[in-house]
């Protein structure tokens, strides 16, 4: 699926998972909240439904966090250019051996070009930066202040993700169970609120492997490689992908329309027979 197949896909199940917690009756919030707490739940889901793809280079979830094809090629470019010139100059000041007053500017400007090839090898690496500042910043979090063990766990995640392939190891059923048991153990500690992000952002996250599943990619085991699953049902980012975005869009605005006059499900037969969604 692509960027739109996936947010739609996403949406209906982030409402439909909204739904099934606001009629349970673990959670009963006023009826002033729902508003708020359904938009931030599809919007959880939603995320959780691009995130996956964070493993992709050029997917909408990693271009958030990099520049555009043509400016990477430019910074990469110039910090070359500017790498060459400060390992001239500096190779030219050692080579004479002057490094007094008189000749320090030049020696400067060495240095100056050096910081600068830096900085621009470092824009033009901007996603894997990010990504590995974060994975780091959740690893020293988890060590220096004992936080839950799923803040390791992604810590470890946003690491890998500059090196791994994508729809790899991050797109496997076995990575998605680990942390689903991780964030649902975390959230039980906190607020209603936050436990509805995390069912949202979950939901979002298996909608987007089930999206995949319909591909002709499709997803793989991480314990068993060489077992996947691809039904191989449509193109990517063909009609009848397009036809399921619309249909899984008109049904989100469905659900929002009942959660939000607090009504239940049509009681149609052929869901009373197989007690659906009761």
């Amino acid at each position: 699926m692509n960027k739109k197949g996936h947010v739609a896909l996403a949406a209906i199940a982030g409402s439909l998972s909204f739904y099934t917690v606001l009629h349970s009756k673990l959670w009963n919030p006023s009826h002033e909240y729902i508003g708020p707490l359904l938009i931030l739940s599809v919007g959880a889901a939603i995320t959780g439904g691009l995130a996956p793809d964070l493993d992709h280079k050029t997917s909408t979830a990693s271009q958030h966090i990099q520049f555009s094809v043509q400016k990477r090629r430019f910074f990469r470019l110039v910090s070359v250019l500017m790498l060459v010139v400060g390992v001239i100059l500096l190779a030219l000041k050692l080579y004479e051996g002057d490094w007094r007053l008189s000749v320090l500017p030049a020696a400067k400007n060495a240095l100056i070009c050096l910081v600068g090839s830096l900085i621009f090898f470092m824009l033009a690496n901007m996603r894997n930066i990010v990504l590995s500042g974060v994975g780091i910043t959740l690893l020293a979090m988890y060590s220096l202040y004992g936080l839950h063990w799923i803040t390791a766990f992604a810590g470890l995640g946003f690491l890998m993700l500059p090196v791994v392939k994508h729809r790899g190891i991050i797109h496997t059923p076995e990575y998605a169970i680990v942390m689903s048991l991780g964030i649902i153990s975390f959230s039980f500690q906190q607020s209603d609120t936050v436990q509805i992000l995390a069912i949202g952002f979950l939901t979002g996250w298996w909608a987007h492997l089930v999206g995949d599943c319909f591909g002709s990619d499709g997803i793989h085991s991480l314990i068993i490689p060489k077992l996947k699953i691809g039904l191989h049902l449509f193109s990517n980012g063909g009609t009848v992908e397009r036809w399921i975005s619309r249909i899984c869009w008109c049904s989100s605005l469905i659900v929002w329309v009942i959660i939000l006059t607090n009504q239940a499900l049509p009681n149609v037969t052929f869901f009373k027979t197989l007690n659906f969604l009761q």
